[in-house]
Formats: C-alpha cells, sequence, structure tokens
C-alpha cells in the first residue's frame, strides 16, 4: 500500500496532533515537535547565524532552508486551538445576534 493512502485506510486511528509548532518559509509551512521548535529558536538566535536551517518535521520530512527565508515559527498547543474555536464560535455568535433579518442583503 502507498504510504500516503495508509492513514486513509477505513478504520485507522487518526493521529492525535498534539503540542507542536510551526514553522513558516517563503514558500512552504512546516509542522515540527517542541523539541525540533527548540533547536530552531536557538538556530535562530545564534550569532553569528547560521547560514542554513536543517531539521525534520512531524511527518518525517528532512527539511533544509535558509535561515533568511524562515517568516515565523509559533506555538500550536491543544489548549490554544480549543480556546481560539471557543473565540470563533463567540464571534459568529455575535454576529448572528446582530443580524437584522429584517434588512435586505
Amino acid at each position: 500500500m502507498n504510504r500516503l493512502q495508509e492513514p486513509f485506510r477505513e478504520g485507522a486511528a487518526a493521529p492525535a496532533a498534539g503540542d507542536y509548532f510551526v514553522v513558516s518559509g517563503e514558500c512552504c509551512t512546516w509542522y515540527v515537535s517542541v523539541t525540533m521548535a527548540r533547536f530552531i529558536e536557538h538556530c535562530l538566535d545564534a550569532r553569528p547565524r547560521p547560514k542554513w536551517l536543517k531539521f525534520v518535521d512531524l511527518t518525517g520530512a528532512r527539511v533544509r532552508l535558509r535561515v533568511r527565508q524562515v517568516e515565523y515559527l509559533y506555538q500550536c498547543t491543544a489548549e490554544q486551538r480549543a480556546a481560539e474555536r471557543a473565540f470563533f464560535r463567540s464571534l459568529k455568535h455575535e454576529r448572528k445576534a446582530d443580524c437584522s433579518w429584517d434588512e435586505e442583503d
């Protein structure tokens, strides 16, 4: 079976996202472990700064990226994602409450 098709098998358990960090470059985005994010932060803070950043993302892909191409690195925990979903639900509820059904669109 193709490695890319395996996660979509019927009845297969989906992996839990857990806590991770997002690394965004000029052209791509990668999801990395907390440990890998610490390593990346160390490289970004180093002086002199290295030219290349080498890391492995959560899918096991090896990435080699020029340090100057890193746009951002941010934390994404299960609690943060839950809080974000709750925030967007409250905004949706607020918009619905403000909607006047007598108005024409």
